[in-house]
C-alpha cells in the first residue's frame, strides 16, 4: 500500500483491514468497507449507552456467540461503524447472521486474540495522515519504519528495544547525527545502560513524548516510550537540532507510538522464530554428527571454504544477569558478524553464545571477537581452530568452548586478565588439564600433598592451597607470588615453611611440585 493510500480526514474499515496485517478480516467481500469511516474504537460495555458507539468500531471482547444477533441489531440502530468479534469455527457464520438481519453493520472477525493490540492498531489510524504515510512499510521492518518517520520528523530516528539494543535506525544521509548516534549505530547498543540513563528513566515515567535539549551541543532529542497492553517494548528517538519544532515532533511521536508498537511486536516474533530455527540447526551441526551435514546444508554453510567457531561466556555468578547478558551478546554477535561475514550464524547453546564464522581469515575473526567482548568486562571468548570439513566444525566448537572454560578459571583471569584466547594459545594448558582430570580419579590422590593441604585449610581456616597454586604458577618465585597475592614476601616464606615443616610436604622435590601442580590445576578447573 502506498504511503498516501489512507485518507487523512477519516480512516475507513478497508484501511483498518489493511493495517491489521491479517489479524482483522471480513469473511465476505463488501464495498461498504471502502466507504464506511470511523471516528473511534471502543470495547463493548453492556452498561454503556448504545449511542456512545455511533460511528465507532466496537470490539466485542467476551461477547458470547448467542448474544451477537441482538448486539448487531442494537449497534446498527445507533449507526456504529462495525462490530468486531472473535473469528468463529464455522468460518462466516456471524457475518451470515448480520446479513440475515438485513442490517448495514459490517461484522469483522478478529483472528489474533489480543484485543488490546488490535485496539492500538485501529486507533493509530485516527492520529492523522502521518500514520497513513508509514503504513506502507512492511510490518516488522524497523529500518523502513525509521526511515519513514525520519522523513516526517525531518530528523534522524533510532528505535531502541527494552534492553537498550538499537533495532532500527534511519539512513538518510542528509540528516546530521552526532558522535553518540554514530557510536550507538556502529555498536547497535546504547552507550549508557538504560537502567542508568536519567533521560530514559524519566521517559518511562511519562505517558507522552518528551524533549531533551542538549546542554553541550545542538543535538537534542525527542523521545517516547513504546508500549503495548502495558508491556514496555522500547522507545523511539528523533534527533532535534532545531528546538523550535520540538512540540510538533512530540505530537508526531505520540501519533506514531501505537504503530511502532505493532512493528516491534512483529519484529520480535519474526526474530524469535528465526533464532529458534538457527539455534536448533547450529546445535545439530555442532553436536549431532549423524545429522550435521543436513544442518550445514540448511544453514547454507560450505565447510570446504573454511569455518571458525567462537564461544562467548559471561563470567558472573548471577544466573538471571548472565542470561540477560547472553541475549545482549547474541544480538550484538549476530549484528556484527552479519555485517562482516555474510553467512555467519549465532545462537545461545547452553551457557554460551556460539558464533560460526565462514572464511579462512583468522585476523578478521579475532577483530570481530574483540568488538563483541568490548561491551562488557564480564565477557570472555574462546576461538577454535580453522575447520575445513563437517567434523572439523564440531572440533572447532569443542576447542572454543574448552578455551573459554580455561579463561573463566579464576586463577588465570586474576593473574593475567585474559579475555580472549585461541585454542592454539591454550593448547598446552588444556592438555595438562586433561591429564590432571585423569589423575584426579586415581587412588594415588588419596592422602597426597594436595589432600593434606586441603584438610589443613579446612581445619585451620588457612589458604595454603591457594598460596601453593600461585607459588607453582610463578615457577617458585617468592617475590612474584607475594606480588600476585598482594602480601609481603615474608608472609609467603612463612606459609611455605608451614607446608615444609608442619605438613611434611617436600616442595623442593621436582616430582612433588609437578604432582601438586597437576592436582591443584585439576581442582581449580573443577570449580569453574
Amino acid at each position: 500500500m502506498a504511503f498516501d493510500d489512507i485518507r487523512a480526514e477519516a480512516p475507513t474499515l478497508r484501511d483498518a483491514l489493511r493495517l491489521s496485517d491479517g489479524r482483522l478480516f471480513s469473511p465476505r467481500r463488501s464495498t461498504r468497507l471502502d466507504a464506511r469511516t470511523y471516528v473511534g474504537v471502543e470495547f463493548y460495555d453492556p452498561s454503556a449507552s448504545a449511542s456512545d458507539y455511533t460511528d465507532r468500531i466496537v470490539l466485542g471482547a467476551g461477547v458470547a456467540t448467542t448474544s451477537v444477533p441482538a448486539l448487531v441489531a442494537e449497534l446498527a440502530d445507533v449507526g456504529a461503524a462495525a462490530l468486531v468479534v472473535r473469528a468463529p469455527d464455522d468460518g462466516d457464520g456471524l457475518e451470515r447472521i448480520a446479513l440475515d438481519l438485513h442490517v448495514a453493520l459490517p461484522v469483522l472477525h478478529h483472528s489474533d486474540g489480543d484485543w488490546a493490540q488490535l485496539a492500538n492498531v485501529l486507533r493509530s489510524l485516527l492520529s492523522g495522515h502521518s500514520i497513513g504515510r508509514v503504513s506502507g512499510v512492511r510490518l516488522g521492518d524497523l529500518f523502513g519504519l525509521a526511515n519513514a518517520i525520519a522523513t516526517l520528523a525531518d530528523g534522524a530516528v533510532s528505535i531502541v528495544d527494552s534492553t537498550g539494543q538499537i533495532v532500527g535506525y534511519s539512513t538518510h544521509s542528509e540528516q546530521p547525527i552526532d558522535d553518540v548516534r554514530r557510536r550507538t549505530t556502529l555498536l547497535l547498543q546504547e552507550d549508557i545502560s538504560i537502567a542508568s540513563d536519567s533521560r530514559y528513566r524519566s521517559l518511562l515515567r511519562a505517558s507522552e513524548a518528551r524533549h531533551f535539549p542538549s546542554s553541550t551541543d545542538e543535538f537534542g532529542r525527542v523521545g517516547i516510550a513504546v508500549r503495548a497492553s502495558g508491556e514496555l517494548l522500547g522507545s523511539l528517538w528523533v534527533i532535534q537540532i532545531d528546538p523550535s519544532p520540538a512540540a510538533r515532533t512530540r505530537s508526531l511521536l505520540e501519533e506514531m507510538e501505537p504503530i511502532v508498537a505493532q512493528h516491534l511486536l512483529r519484529a520480535r516474533a519474526e526474530a524469535g522464530d528465526r533464532d529458534r530455527r538457527t539455534s536448533d540447526l547450529l546445535r545439530t551441526l555442532l553436536e549431532d554428527r549423524r545429522h550435521a551435514r543436513g544442518a550445514a546444508s540448511q544453514l547454507l554453510i560450505r565447510p570446504e571454504a573454511g569455518c571458525t567457531v567462537v564461544c562467548f561466556r559471561i563470567t558472573t555468578f548471577d544466573e538471571v544477569e548472565a542470561m540477560r547478558g547472553l541475549q545482549r551478546v547474541l544480538h550484538l554477535a549476530m549484528s556484527v558478524s552479519g555485517a562482516a561475514f555474510p553467512g555467519s550464524h549465532s545462537a545461545v547453546v547452553g551457557s554460551e553464545v556460539v558464533t560460526l564464522i565462514p572464511g579462512p581469515n583468522a585476523a578478521a575473526v579475532e577483530t570481530f571477537t574483540q568488538a563483541v567482548i568490548r561491551i562488557d568486562d564480564a565477557l570472555i571468548a574462546g576461538i577454535g581452530t580453522l575447520a575445513y570439513d563437517i567434523n572439523g566444525i564440531g572440533r572447532s566448537y569443542r576447542e572454543a568452548g574448552a578455551t573459554a572454560g580455561v579463561l573463566v578459571s579464576s586463577s588465570l583471569r586474576d593473574d593475567h586478565e585474559l579475555r580472549i584466547a585461541t585454542f592454539d594459545e591454550m593448547r598446552d594448558r588444556l592438555a595438562i588439564l586433561q591429564v590432571a582430570d585423569l589423575i584426579d580419579g586415581l587412588d594415588a590422590t588419596v592422602g597426597d600433598a594436595a589432600s593434606i593441604l586441603a584438610e589443613h585449610d579446612a581445619a585451620q581456616g588457612t589458604r595454603l592451597t591457594h598460596t601453593m597454586r600461585v607459588f607453582l604458577d610463578q615457577l617458585g618465585s617468592v617475590r612474584e607470588t607475594a606480588s600476585a597475592l598482594h602480601v609481603h614476601q615474608n608472609t609467603v616464606r612463612y606459609r611455605l615453611d608451614v607446608v615444609r615443616n608442619e605438613l611434611g610436604i617436600d616442595i623442593d622435590s621436582p616430582a612433588t611440585r609437578l604432582w601438586l601442580w597437576l592436582r591443584l590445576s585439576a581442582t581449580a578447573r573443577s570449580a569453574v
